[in-house]
């Protein structure tokens, strides 16, 4: 699941594990607003395209892994 996937790249990275401190980090990594860096951290918004790749690159890994359970 591309939620879970997410928080594991940002857990193994040492980003805060409370979900306003992550939605921060999160928003300022791939310069999003905090409302939609929330909304995507709980599940509310499945990231387009562009923030799949953003996220990819940042963290080098596949992009269809993010995908994949």
């Amino acid at each position: 699941h591309i939620l879970e996937n997410i928080h594991a790249l940002l857990d193994y990275n040492q980003v805060p594990k409370q979900l306003e401190d992550r939605a921060l980090h999160f928003s300022q990594m791939f310069n999003l607003t905090l409302e939609e860096s929330q909304k995507v951290l709980s599940g509310e918004q499945v990231p387009n395209k562009m923030l799949l790749k953003k996220i990819a690159d940042k963290f080098e890994v596949d992009p269809i892994w993010l995908l994949r359970n």
